[in-house]
């Protein structure tokens, strides 16, 4: 003789005394078919009716669930007042997961679409019309939506999402707000495309803003040291390339001269007391600003641009440097010509590393 299938008794459960009007839980209104045979459950009591099938052909962590044998070859049921629940013979779920992240989830692997952008799941909100719910709606910044779904996604081995998170992340309005945070993402997922397309963004962030922008402060904190090590070492080398290539003597060879006459009357030293001030000050603003947009007041392979204000011709340094004249009496020749010496700080620029 068959024995009885093994039931469980949901915790938590109105008591089926109770007015169904004062019990909270209710289905997701895009997860309330009956046809589907599993129910999960939000940490905020929202439910979602889906079909087995879907579970176990999109996510390794339910294939093996449901792969596991049970108890006398029969599903976990779930037993439930009848004035609440028509259904009774559901595989029932509990999650610890919210529902604002449990519904990306499930919307991603059912193949349902999704109208708003990464960059806007900044507040997402339980689909109820209970004043409950509505208190409790989360709202959380796109990055941290994002990773809590890809945290889910993860520890659920469901390869559909991922990728579909991964395409997302290349959204340049993410990258535009927290290169870093892409940055970190892509590293610990193993991508390298997107990993190094953010760490040329983050080429453009201000490194005075490490310590006063609490949030990128926050998002440099959580990094792994080896991440961070590789974001400064970047950095670092393309600003010890830049300030070679400006005293490469070949590629400005009046500035860089030791000693040189005026190539017009060819009687005096010219001086290059302005070429070194105006090559200082470019060091120091791409030791700011490494991806050297600032310098060009123009975007660099086309990044930045938005952040300048005219580049070097607006600077003190630059003005100086491109009016210096010979000092022989009745020559002023101009000992730089600025056309030819920007087209090469140009190429200096254009040719500075993109990673380590």
């Amino acid at each position: 003789m068959a024995s009885a299938p093994t039931t469980i008794i949901v915790p938590n459960l109105p008591d089926p005394s109770e007015s169904v009007g004062q019990q909270c839980w209710q289905y997701h209104p895009s997860f309330d078919s009956p046809a589907a045979d599993v129910v999960l459950c939000a940490s905020d009591d929202v439910m979602y009716r889906v079909p087995s099938y879907t579970l176990r052909t999109t996510s390794g962590f339910f294939r093996a669930m449901f792969t596991l044998p049970q108890p006398n070859s029969s599903l976990y049921r779930v037993e439930r007042p009848r004035a609440l629940y028509k259904e009774s013979h559901d595989i029932f779920i509990p999650t610890h997961v919210p529902s604002d992240i449990l519904t990306l989830f499930l919307k991603l692997i059912s193949g349902m679409q999704i109208d708003t952008p990464l960059h806007e799941w900044g507040c997402l909100s339980t689909p109820s019309s209970s004043a409950q719910s509505k208190s409790q709606e989360s709202s959380y910044s796109c990055f941290d939506t994002i990773s809590r779904l890809l945290n889910l996604v993860e520890s659920w081995d469901a390869p559909g999402p991922l990728s579909y998170l991964r395409l997302g992340l290349r959204n340049p309005e993410l990258v535009k707000r927290d290169p870093f945070k892409v940055f970190s993402i892509a590293s610990h997922f193993g991508w390298e495309y997107e990993r190094n397309w953010a760490a040329q963004h983050s080429l453009m962030i201000d490194s005075m803003s490490f310590d006063s922008d609490t949030d990128i402060r926050h998002t440099l904190e959580c990094m792994s040291s080896r991440d961070l090590l590789y974001l400064l070492k970047l950095r670092y080398k393309r600003k010890e390339e830049f300030e070679a290539l400006l005293d490469d003597p070949d590629r400005f060879s009046i500035g860089n001269a030791e000693e040189i006459v005026c190539p017009r009357c060819y009687e005096a030293l010219v001086d290059n007391g302005t070429w070194r001030a105006l090559k200082e000050a470019m060091v120091i603003e791409l030791e700011r600003r490494p991806l050297g947009d600032s310098i060009l007041g123009c975007n660099v392979a086309g990044m930045g641009g938005d952040c300048s204000s005219g580049g070097i011709l607006t600077w003190p340094e630059a003005d100086a440097c491109f009016k210096a004249t010979c000092r022989t009496k009745g020559c002023g020749s101009l000992n730089y010509d600025e056309r030819t010496t920007l087209k090469l700080i140009q190429s200096c620029i254009d040719d500075l590393p993109w990673d380590v």
